[in-house]
């Protein structure tokens, strides 16, 4: 339940916003931004996320921006407060190591140390506490949830096999290598300020603010702890209202908001190609003499594997076998690739009359050239499994608010 009140955190913002501003100081007048569950969020605490929002997106915040910065300060603030309170109920704790490893990588994707990334905070008039309870709550609900939900999401192989179906019959549409930022809207009557607020983000990332940063910051999308980083997808796999977006842009450029249900999206169209990817098959030619046409079909019916039929020399007298590797279907003649098109690893064709005798044809193994953008079985699992604990853990935080005591002073 949410009980809104009144506080002035737009003009405090803006008074105190300068870097040069001590925390230490400010602290003392601090007034209240938020109750959650008894525990309170100060004014101070909201200025301290939303100068670290604006540092780490590196934008330049105009008004429309610093309204979404502000709403995006203080839900994460309170997500964070509700994440804590449910990880105690279990006895996760987080050590100073842990934060510190987990500042540690940070440094490491920017080149920098440690140390470079708290004196940064420091400069910027925020302190490393701020950056440190974020990443606390972070890796406590991490365990949370991957302990209460990660024995229970499994995945079978014929969801593997359906889903990497579903990929390979899209391989021959055209693929979009995107990187994305969502921005949710609470409600219709909302739509207009989170429109803007889109707006006002598209205009940053065109005068030089990194799109990742934007997305870890801004974006309510999974891929938001990659930076909005989406990888190689197929147009049949998007929302409708995108795949008319990216049908029009070009690699390079970033869209205008698509509205979607719930929200607006900000697409970056990293790159794009066609479809088409070529098939590449593995297989053995299988020949046995004219007058031996009717062994060589009984021979076949018994065998499952090219191991079994590059044996067939011992079991029909002047038999072979030429064996192909790794050949794009494209390359061979229509009457061959018309053949293997419709056989499986394992599977042979009926033998044909050629002038080397009676042929036939067999496939070693099958798959779509190297950078078709179809991942391996492990690859689709841990997808679908981490789509699904994304999914559980939205869930979860969606209940903790609505079951919980929530004060918004305004």
């Amino acid at each position: 339940m949410i009980v809104q009140k009144t506080f002035l955190t737009f003009l405090l913002f803006l008074a105190l916003i300068s870097v040069g501003q001590q925390p230490a100081l400010a602290q003392n007048s601090e007034g209240v931004a938020a109750i959650v569950n008894d525990e309170v969020i100060s004014t101070f605490d909201v200025r301290q996320r939303m100068r670290m929002i604006i540092s780490s997106a590196g934008i330049q915040p105009d008004e429309q921006t610093i309204a979404r910065i502000q709403q995006q300060a203080l839900r994460g603030l309170i997500d964070e407060h509700l994440q804590i309170q449910e990880t105690k109920k279990f006895d996760i704790t987080v050590s100073q190591a842990e934060i510190d490893q987990a500042i540690g990588r940070i440094a490491r994707q920017n080149n920098v140390t440690l140390e470079d990334v708290k004196n940064d905070l420091l400069k910027s008039g925020i302190s490393p506490v701020t950056l440190e309870d974020q990443i606390r709550a972070e890796i406590a609900w991490q365990i949370l949830v991957n302990g209460r939900y990660g024995q229970r999401v499994r995945v079978s192989n014929n969801q593997i096999a359906q889903s990497k179906a579903r990929m390979e019959a899209s391989i021959s549409k055209p693929q979009f290598l995107i990187s994305e930022v969502l921005l949710e809207s609470p409600s219709p009557e909302q739509d207009p300020v989170i429109y803007q607020g889109s707006l006002s983000l598209i205009q940053q990332i065109k005068e030089g603010a990194p799109f990742q940063a934007v997305a870890q910051q801004f974006s309510s999308a999974p891929s938001a702890a990659q930076g909005g980083d989406v990888g190689w997808v197929h147009k049949d796999d998007l929302p409708e209202e995108v795949r008319t977006t990216l049908d029009q842009m070009q690699a390079g450029t970033i869209s205008q908001p698509i509205k979607v249900p719930g929200g607006y999206y900000i697409i970056a169209l990293r790159d794009r190609k066609d479809g088409g990817a070529p098939m590449v098959v593995s297989f053995l030619q299988i020949v046995a003499p004219t007058e031996q046409d009717g062994a060589l079909k009984s021979y076949l019916k018994k065998i499952k594997t090219c191991e079994d039929a590059e044996k067939i020399q011992d079991k029909i007298s002047d038999a072979f076998t030429n064996a192909f590797d790794d050949v794009a279907l494209s390359d061979l003649s229509p009457a061959v690739r018309v053949v293997l098109e419709n056989l499986q690893p394992g599977q042979s064709s009926q033998p044909v009359e050629s002038p080397q005798g009676a042929t036939a044809f067999m496939v070693c193994s099958k798959h779509y050239a190297e950078g078709a953008g179809i991942p391996d079985d492990d690859q689709i699992a841990d997808q679908l499994i981490n789509t699904r604990l994304a999914m559980l853990s939205k869930r979860y935080l969606r209940d903790l608010r609505r079951d919980s005591t929530v004060e918004i002073h305004k």
